[in-house]
């Protein structure tokens, strides 16, 4: 592995998680032998970029100079291998969402309001809590009722019927939820999809 290619996955560990820069959390994320993460950290500490320090326990701890760390995040790998899963579900489910959005002639690329909802947000909370995630961008009268049939399933289903069901309406509700916050950031309001798709439908007119 190259210097360079080494600094960047440290800085990356650095600034995106709060997880400690230890040597076997470098390890870890680098995927570099012990040999190359003594060479790679000897050669940040000498041209300034990483400080060395110690915990309580006396373990070796790199700080980044210059880098803020963020405020919240992963601080342990298992919670950075979720939060990856989560991004690429949600981007998954994005797609879905433009793909829907071009089958029924609409733009994917909203006109600039005042306040957006974010698309990837509504996406994930309507894939986790279902039509309750509704409430970020759709309106009222077409969240509650999707809202109450959702708690009596959840209420009045055996537990393995209802893991079944949600595993095929999650991902069908974070699509909502995205189209939901689409269609808020391009009419600047919260606008029903029901009566766009039941426009959208082909009309036949009898002869």
């Amino acid at each position: 592995m190259r210097q360079s290619e080494f600094e960047a996955k440290v800085l990356d560990l650095w600034t995106r998680t709060r997880i400690p820069l230890t040597r076997a959390n470098v390890l870890v994320h680098t995927r570099a032998s012990r040999a190359q993460i003594e060479r790679g950290m000897d050669e940040m500490l000498k041209g300034g970029l990483v400080e060395l320090d110690s915990d309580d326990q006396g373990e070796l701890l790199w700080t980044v100079r210059g880098a803020d760390r963020p405020r919240s995040g992963p601080e342990t790998f298992a919670e950075l291998e979720r939060r990856e899963r989560l991004e690429g579900e949600v981007d998954r489910l994005r797609s879905g969402a433009n793909l829907a959005l071009r089958a029924a002639g609409l733009p994917t690329r909203s006109a600039p309001v005042e306040e957006k909802k974010s698309l990837i947000a509504s996406g994930a909370l309507s894939f986790f809590f279902g039509p309750i995630g509704w409430l970020y961008a759709a309106p009222l009268k077409e969240a509650f009722p999707a809202i109450v049939i959702y708690v009596l399933l959840c209420a009045l289903l055996p537990k393995f019927l209802l893991v079944w069901i949600l595993g095929l309406v999650s991902p069908v509700s974070a699509i909502a939820g995205i189209l939901y916050a689409w269609s808020y950031n391009h009419e600047g309001r919260r606008a029903p999809l029901i009566g766009k798709a039941k426009d959208a439908l082909p009309v036949r007119r009898l002869r």
